[in-house]
């Protein structure tokens, strides 16, 4: 990664560059050290100062990483300056506001937080449906979190905000990368699986608001296969129940978890999904988290995999109902 700070090329004075972004994370980061030292006539004297804009572009010129420093660290022993830097994502989850939808589209919701917080709108798709709910001193990232969340529960899909240099997209998670596949016996050097049962849950009772049973839901093939996991689920007249039971059960699989060190790629980040071939595990899967790593003019990668496509959810406050009106007036 070329790494540049006003039109200063940074790179031949830097030792090591790492570039990672997750599904959690949500802004990427940029940290990197380099030789400083206004003693040495030698070393070119280039100040970067928290605020300032940097950015990464791959050997052949394409911009990947535009963003500003958050931390300046200097070293005057081993003549250092150490650098990090996070995509304007960070405003996104840093800055809040407080907004009221009503048959909004989540596009709409999504461009105007851009106009109000500064950050330039990009590619943000249209899920084709609108959304109404109530944010309270909620970051812009949690309000369109909460706005596509809600759009996911009617489309089905999954939805994740990402940098393309100072602007933002609104993509589909999952999203395959194209001619891109991680191989061990291509590119791979090392991978990790894991597979528990410890925090299973696979039936729930069910009760009504007093504590009642009202049913009992449960996987069948994993109560034979596992034994059985009950947790206690209490119906509210505020809540989706049925969505609720259903993200309990999704527990009644196993946790399973995968990290690949590869050859590094750019193209290999957060939120998108990629084609494996290895003798642990081979498939298509999800991209959690991503650390690029270069050191000695080698860059390498080190992905942490999901085996279920997963969206960053956010709850959506609703309008409260209107209480029973009494000789024709609301009651208060």
């Amino acid at each position: 990664m070329i790494i540049k700070h006003h039109k200063n090329d940074l790179s031949p004075l830097i030792g090591r560059i790492t570039w990672s972004g997750s599904r959690l994370q949500v802004a990427r980061k940029l940290q990197f050290d380099y030789k400083q030292d206004a003693r040495d006539p030698n070393l070119p004297n280039y100040p970067i100062n928290n605020g300032e804009t940097v950015y990464g572009y791959t050997e052949d010129g394409k911009l990947v990483f535009q963003g500003n420093v958050y931390k300046v660290e200097k070293d005057t022993q081993a003549s250092t300056v150490s650098i990090l830097a996070y995509d304007h994502l960070w405003v996104m989850t840093r800055s809040k506001t407080t907004k009221k939808y009503k048959n909004a589209n989540p596009a709409d919701i999504a461009k105007g937080l851009c106009g109000e917080l500064g950050v330039k709108p990009g590619n943000i798709i249209n899920p084709g449906v609108n959304v109404s709910f109530i944010a309270s001193a909620k970051t812009g990232y949690q309000i369109i979190m909460a706005a596509y969340t809600e759009a996911s529960k009617q489309t089905g899909k999954k939805y994740h905000p990402i940098m393309n240099g100072d602007a933002l997209d609104i993509v589909e998670r999952g999203t395959m990368i194209a001619d891109f596949e991680a191989d061990d016996r291509i590119n791979l050097t090392n991978s990790r699986y894991s597979e528990s049962i410890e925090q299973i849950i696979n039936q729930v009772l069910v009760t009504d608001e007093q504590g009642n049973s009202v049913s009992i839901e449960k996987d069948a093939d994993s109560i034979k296969k596992y034994s059985m996991f009950q947790e206690v689920y209490k119906n509210s007249k505020n809540e989706d129940n049925a969505a609720n039971i259903k993200k309990l059960l999704e527990k009644s699989k196993p946790d399973r978890s995968g990290s690949l060190e590869a050859l590094g790629d750019y193209r290999a980040v957060a939120p998108y999904s990629i084609k494996v071939r290895d003798n642990l595990f081979t498939g298509k899967f999800w991209v959690k988290s991503d650390a690029h790593t270069w050191q000695d003019g080698v860059h390498t990668m080190r992905l942490e995999m999901e085996f279920e496509e997963l969206m960053n959810e956010e709850k959506a406050d609703k309008e409260k109902e209107e209480k029973p009106k009494k000789n024709g007036k609301s009651k208060k």
